[in-house]
């Protein structure tokens, strides 16, 4: 990871109230404020045998910062992958594998698609 990120550095929240997306406040750092809500996840296995790359979507929910500039920084764009790995870490350590949107035969589609490594 780029960017050391603990569970201090963030809440989990509703954001979206009455939905099964769970959405992450920034409590610390330059991107404090900022609520991001992950869509699709995925692994993808590189043809090189390179390590694998999460692949994933998100949105930005709300901000202190220029939504827009954000969307086209680099810098946060490997935060969010950055979180999502100490998410996705952290809910495999705590053997709780529901992470974000619950399965209800819905499905909804975030605007930004990344990849980190």
């Amino acid at each position: 990871m780029y960017n050391k990120i603990t569970q201090y550095d963030y809440d989990q929240i509703e954001y979206h109230k009455g939905t099964n997306h769970d959405s992450f406040k920034i409590k610390t750092g330059r991107y404090s404020g900022t609520v991001v809500t992950y869509g699709e996840i995925a692994i993808q296995e590189q043809m090189d045998g390179s390590d694998p790359k999460l692949k994933f979507q998100y949105q930005i929910d709300e901000s202190p910062l220029d939504v827009d500039e954000l969307k086209m920084d680099s810098d946060f764009n490997n935060y969010v992958g950055d979180l999502l790995t100490h998410i996705i870490e952290a809910a495999i350590e705590d053997n709780n594998f529901a992470i974000g949107e619950q399965p209800d035969g819905t499905e909804s589609t975030n605007n930004n698609s990344k990849e980190s490594n």
